[in-house]
This record gives structure tokens, sequence and C-alpha cells, in this order.
């Protein structure tokens, strides 16, 4: 069964969610109130962060976490699997490596998303290649702990390649990638790379691990042109059984965000 869960963050605050990281308390009370199932928590780091504490809100509000998303690292601190500098590269695996442990604690994926941005230039086979390398000490960690590591699909203005659905099974194919490494899906991304959603969907097959909603526009649902209903068919149909993640940004405005959340889910769970 497919479930529900909506970006909140833990340290610094984002456009993605609602709520601001000192009223994570509150966006768990949103969560649990909309019928979500789980969070997608945005955190940079873990300086001054309670992780048992964090384990017991969630339960307390009986939400489970499905993945933690990395990429304020990116930003903040300059951090990049593929950056020129060796020692960037090793603080990259480390802060990984603290996610992962965390992911293990918490019983969810850990995404790679635009912590592989390089500041090269790098035909596709060269970054595949280094990218695996430079994955490979974290997807070892990763298979001891239990956690699958989910490597998202960027569209072409924001990462140099692995754009598309069809280009993700290229890279997981090359690296001889364990079962525990994935794909993240963001439909508003694929809306810029993927020719077909539907097609898209059956390419990544059991390697498709969660999935972002955002329309067109990155909106919410529903204020922009993509037939949402139909994507979430087309997973069902297909057997997906992972998360589907509002990553929006909060527009129209965060109240249609806070407001509208819940309503989507109900309709979304009756198709």
């Amino acid at each position: 069964m497919i479930k529900f869960s909506a970006t909140l963050t833990c340290r610094y605050d984002t456009l993605f969610s609602p709520f601001t990281a000192n009223e994570l308390e509150q966006g768990l009370a949103w969560l649990a109130q909309s019928g979500f199932d789980a969070a997608e928590l945005c955190i940079n780091d873990y300086e001054g962060m309670n992780i048992p504490r964090l384990k017991q809100r969630l339960d307390h509000y009986g939400l489970g976490c499905t993945t933690i998303a990395t990429g304020q690292a990116r930003k903040r601190d300059g951090l990049s699997l593929l950056a020129s500098g060796r020692a960037i590269i090793e603080r990259t695996r480390q802060r990984l490596s603290e996610h992962i442990d965390v992911a293990a604690q918490l019983g969810s994926h850990v995404t790679i998303g635009s912590l592989r941005a390089t500041d090269r230039t790098l035909s596709k086979t060269q970054y595949m290649h280094e990218l695996a390398e430079a994955m490979q000490p974290c997807v070892e960690q990763a298979r001891r702990c239990g956690v699958t590591l989910i490597v998202e699909a960027l569209n072409r203005y924001e990462m140099a390649h692995l754009h598309s659905a069809e280009e993700m099974m290229t890279f997981l194919t090359l690296s001889d990638a364990p079962e525990n490494v994935g794909v993240l899906w963001d439909i508003f991304h694929a809306n810029i790379e993927d020719r077909d959603f539907t097609e898209a969907i059956a390419t990544l097959g059991s390697r498709l691990k969660h999935v972002h909603f955002a329309d067109s526009n990155r909106a919410f649902p529903g204020y922009g042109h993509l037939p949402v209903d139909d994507i979430y068919r087309a997973l069902k149909r297909a057997g997906y059984d992972h998360a589907v993640s509002l990553e929006c940004l909060c527009v129209p405005s965060t109240q249609t965000l806070i407001e509208e959340a819940g309503p989507l889910i109900a309709r979304l769970r009756e198709l």
C-alpha cells in the first residue's frame, strides 16, 4: 500500500516545508491530523539534535520517516560526492554516514540528490563512474545497516547528468548497484525529462523506492498542469508500494498546503 509523507525540516528552514524548524512539533501534529503516514525529514547535520527524542515524537503521532533529505548540506556546507577536492568528498561521505546511522534508527531511506553535484566538467560516463566510486563506502554501510540509499533524478537545469528514469537505470546497471540503492523519482523533474510518466514508472520498476509530488510549476498539486491523479493511478497499477511525498513549494500559499494536503491524500487513497 502506498504511504504518504511530506517534507518537514529539523534544523534549518526550507522552502519545501510549510513549518519552520522551530515549528517541527506543529508540523508533526499537522501530518497526523491530515492523514499522512510519515514525515520526510530535511536534516543538514546533527549538531544539538536528540535522535531518540525525535523518534519518540514521531511515535507519539503515529508517524514513520520515509527518507532523510540531505540536500541542504550542498548549499550550507559546500558538500558533494563529486567535488574536485578529496577532502570535501570525505566530509560528504562522513555526513552521509551520520545520515545512514540515523536512518537505521528511524527506519528510513537516505536521499542523495544535490550531494551529487559537481564543480567539474565530466562526460556522462565519467560522472557515473566517479559517482559510483564515491558512493561505494556509503552503499556498504547502508547495506550493513539495512538502509536504502535513493538517488534522485534531477532535471538538466539543476544537475549535469542523470536526469531521466532511463539514465538512472543506466547508472544503476553500470555501477552494479546492489538492491539497497534505488531511485527517487520526482514528477516535477520528470515533467521536464521523461517522455511519458507511465513509461518512466515501468522503466524504473522495482528500483523505484520513493516519489515526490509537486505540480509542473513546483506548486502544490492542482495548481499547475500535471495529471496528478493519473500518475498516482499509474503507480498503483505498477504495484508501487513505497511512499508518495509532498515536496513542493508553499505555492500558492503556505496555508493552501496546510489546508488542502489532507483532502488531496483522501482523494488519492480513493483512486
